[in-house]
């Protein structure tokens, strides 16, 4: 399976070691924009809200179960995130990946929408 990662589990930032044993596929966008937030300084929040925001920047692994049910632990899966597939594109192929939503409801709509995390 792949899963879309757009926060701390990007290759350079404090999560990645999680994906040590995960194969890299690509950079990729998400097909369709999303919000994405960073109200604490230290990672963002996707919102499950198709269509608003921006087309988000991340990367794509192939991952295993074993993969999956770590990063469930780490992301609070199912109580403060949820997952589901999206569609990310890169060079012009689109496919399905898994991400991590939050599921707290945050009011974006006075908040900077992002493209991208990036480290400070």
């Amino acid at each position: 399976m792949y899963l879309f990662v757009y926060g701390t589990l990007k290759n350079g930032f404090h999560n990645h070691q999680l994906l040590e044993d995960a194969e890299f596929i690509c950079s990729a966008t998400t097909k369709q924009k999303y919000p994405m937030v960073n109200i604490e300084e230290y990672f963002p929040y996707l919102i499950d809200e198709e269509g608003e925001g921006c087309h988000v920047e991340g990367e794509v692994y192939k991952i295993d179960e074993k993969i999956l049910a770590i990063l469930d632990i780490l992301e609070g899966y199912p109580d403060l995130y949820n997952r589901h597939k999206i569609t990310v594109k890169s060079l012009g192929i689109e496919l399905q990946a898994i991400t991590y939503f939050v599921n707290e409801k945050i009011d974006y709509q006075n908040l900077e929408l992002l493209e991208s995390f990036e480290q400070n």
